[in-house]
């Protein structure tokens, strides 16, 4: 089984597991977070605080229990989207052409559609999917002299694949003779993490209370299972043409791979070996490690409020299921057809399979600040409802899945005009998804919340020229 269909059987595990369960992308996946663009540093309470800013669980709003799970809706956060074909253009170049008698044939590619083709590579190449879920979360705040806690059992998967444009020059033109093809810019990566988070937050204004309305801290620990991981460490593979038609593969790249015993993964390079999928609710971890946030929130008034948090910060050990794929050296791919061409490039690309030792990823560490303003109380009650304005800044700090070391700026915008009635809205500039709008709903059935969301809500105004699509909903239960 060669890498790319090891990721295959993965993404199918994935897949069996969400029509049981359900899953969300890593960072925050409540639907409250992600109809404000990922605009929550001052702003997530309870239990969307957890994994947010730690220290926003210490302001209470007179809740001393919160609790959210799968009932009676789940905190589910979907998003799929990639930077370069739209679904007109998949449509148009993959769908292929009805003749006239109803038959469906492949789509020629004269030299303009060729060039067409390899133009929607020039703003990137990169497909991300994140799925996650909410299995369990709650909070309690027994008293301001103890502190609130929250604990939180979370999955996540996320998944990404940069195409690099000059293989799909080669596939297009043929092994045009004297060209050399750059494979550095493609990456891969997967996994599927499950998070045990506990959270401790208190309040200190007493320590600050000549500068400060409110003031708290918070921490969170992280016990982290990794049950799959598949990723690119390096490639600096060049393919060269020759006068002949073959292809010289200067080979230079390493992938590493690490599955779950319970998922059954059977590698190419092992004979007479067969393993059962196992596949459940819970599966053996083929990595463990350990991870924190660390976070505070302050109130200067009734109207600002600051707030400032690291998450993720830790990695992974991966012990078991491991693989590399390695390929080194030149060799030349001889008496190439159009028909062998990607298979060729394939085995190319992703060089011989062994097993190897235990290796560590990081986690997607990232930093937030955030500045809140409560319009309404500046305005003094002329104003119906209440209204919070936020802007956040996010640096990640990494290239891990989900993250990104390109800043992020964004702000969100929640209205109140009834008590059982919210409205939110945000944007969001940079990142590795550049712009996101995000746009959402909440009601408060007084014990509960329900809440739903859209990110990427631009792309829903496009229609076939959509190249994102998020969703998440949410429900929490407050005593």
């Amino acid at each position: 089984m060669k890498f790319v269909k090891i990721l295959s059987v993965f993404l199918l595990n994935i897949f069996t597991l969400i029509h049981a369960q359900g899953y969300g992308s890593s960072g925050a996946l409540d639907a409250r977070n992600i109809a404000l663009g990922g605009t929550n540093a001052t702003s997530a309470r309870g239990v969307y605080a957890i994994g947010v800013n730690p220290a926003n669980l210490a302001i209470t709003n007179n809740r001393q229990i919160e609790f959210s799970s799968v009932l009676p809706l789940p905190s589910v956060n979907i998003n799929v989207g990639n930077d370069f074909i739209t679904i007109e253009d998949y449509n148009h170049f993959f769908s292929g052409v009805e003749g006239t008698n109803g038959d469906i044939s492949g789509r020629y590619l004269n030299n303009s559609e060729k060039v067409k083709f390899l133009d929607l590579f020039d703003q990137g190449s990169m497909i991300n999917t994140n799925l996650g879920i909410n299995l369990l979360s709650f909070t309690i705040y027994p008293s301001k002299d103890i502190g609130a806690f929250g604990f939180a059992v979370q999955d996540w998967t996320s998944a990404q694949l940069s195409l690099p444009k000059q293989v799909f020059e080669l596939v297009l033109y043929g092994n045009d003779p004297g060209k050399t093809y750059d494979l550095n810019d493609m990456d891969m990566k997967a996994w599927y993490l499950r998070q045990f988070s506990l959270t401790y937050s208190r309040e200190l204004t007493n320590m600050f209370p000549d500068a400060f309305r409110f003031f708290s801290v918070g921490v969170t620990a992280k016990y982290v299972q990794g049950l799959f991981y598949a990723g690119v460490e390096h490639i600096n593979t060049t393919l060269e043409t020759q006068n002949d038609y073959d292809i010289v593969v200067n080979g230079d790249s390493r992938m590493l791979v690490a599955s779950s015993p319970s998922f059954g993964v059977v590698y190419d390079f092992e004979e007479d070996i067969e393993r059962e999928s196992k596949v459940g609710l819970f599966n053996d971890p083929a990595g463990t490690g350990l991870g924190f946030d660390i976070g505070f929130y302050a109130e200067l008034d009734k109207i600002w409020s600051i707030g400032f948090a690291v998450t993720d910060i830790g990695s992974i050990s991966w012990t078991e299921g491991l693989a590399e794929y390695t390929s080194n050296g030149s060799f030349t791919l001889e008496d190439v057809t159009d028909e062998e061409l990607l298979d060729s490039l394939s085995d190319a690309i992703t060089g011989e399979g062994y097993y190897t030792n235990e290796f560590t990823t990081s986690l997607s560490t990232a930093m937030k600040m955030g500045i809140g303003f409560k319009l309404d109380k500046f305005l003094k009650g002329n104003f119906p409802g209440e209204l919070l304005l936020e802007l956040n800044y996010h640096q990640g700090f990494n290239y891990m899945l989900a993250n990104s070391t390109i800043q992020r700026f964004s702000v969100g915008a929640e209205w109140l005009p009834a008590s059982w009635f919210k409205l939110r809205s945000g944007i969001s500039f940079g990142g590795y998804d550049d712009f996101n709008w995000g746009l959402g709903l909440g009601f408060d059935a007084g014990i509960l919340d329900f809440d739903f969301a859209t990110a990427y809500t631009n792309t829903l105004f496009n229609g076939n020229s959509a190249k994102r699509v998020g969703f998440a909903m949410s429900s929490r239960w407050k005593f």
